[in-house]
This record gives structure tokens, C-alpha cells and sequence, in this order.
């Protein structure tokens, strides 16, 4: 199985929701945190593209990634940029399973509260 964790991740911080979306299958389920799961491809690009419209940027740093059978589970510090410009940084740990090269199953265990303090 190929796939490239990483450039997921990058893909991400280009800050396009298609972007990021090419990279889930169209049944994908998808959960950020403590809100209600997005399922399906379309429901997840608008969640995101929501999410984009509250900060200006945001950028994952790897710290490890771990591949078992079909799930990868990655340890993270993403930065993000707030609105009014300051950087603020949180643990992240994400769940990715894949159907291939496509991940069909999205966990983000992260607490944005900081983001918005």
C-alpha cells in the first residue's frame, strides 16, 4: 500500500479545502475534535472551508507517524494563525484509515480552545 502521510498533512496547510478533500474517499467519515462527525467528501469540504474562515493559517508539524495495516496514526503540533495575526501552537494525535491511497476514516483528538482565547 503507498501512501504519504506527509504530504497529506501539507496539503492541508495550502489552506484549500479541495485540496485537502482529494485525499478522502467519498464515504469518508470525519471528526474534528468534540464536534458531530462530517460524512461524505462534501460535508467534510464544508466543514473545513468553515473551519479555514476562522483562522489565517495553520501549519503541522510532524513529530511521528505510525503505519499499522490500513491506519496511520500521527503525533502533532499544529500552529495555527489566529485572526489577529498572533501563532499559537497544540498537541494534536490523528487517526487516518485508509482504503488505499484515500483515507476513509479521519479522528483528530485536538482542543482548539487556545486557537480562540
Amino acid at each position: 500500500m503507498s501512501r504519504n502521510t506527509p504530504a497529506i498533512f501539507a496539503d492541508i496547510d495550502a489552506f484549500d479545502p479541495d485540496k485537502f478533500v482529494a485525499h478522502l474517499t467519498e464515504d469518508v467519515t470525519f471528526r474534528f475534535g468534540n464536534a458531530e462527525p462530517a460524512v461524505g467528501r462534501a460535508a467534510v469540504r464544508e466543514a473545513v472551508a468553515g473551519f479555514f474562515s476562522t483562522i489565517d493559517g495553520l501549519t503541522h508539524h510532524l513529530l511521528s507517524v505510525w503505519d499499522v495495516g490500513d491506519i496511520s496514526i500521527a503525533q502533532i503540533n499544529v500552529e495555527y494563525v489566529r485572526k489577529d495575526g498572533k501563532h499559537v501552537t497544540v498537541p494534536n494525535a490523528d487517526i487516518l484509515t485508509f482504503d488505499g491511497d484515500l483515507v476513509s476514516n479521519w479522528q483528530i483528538y485536538i482542543d482548539v480552545a487556545p486557537v480562540y482565547a
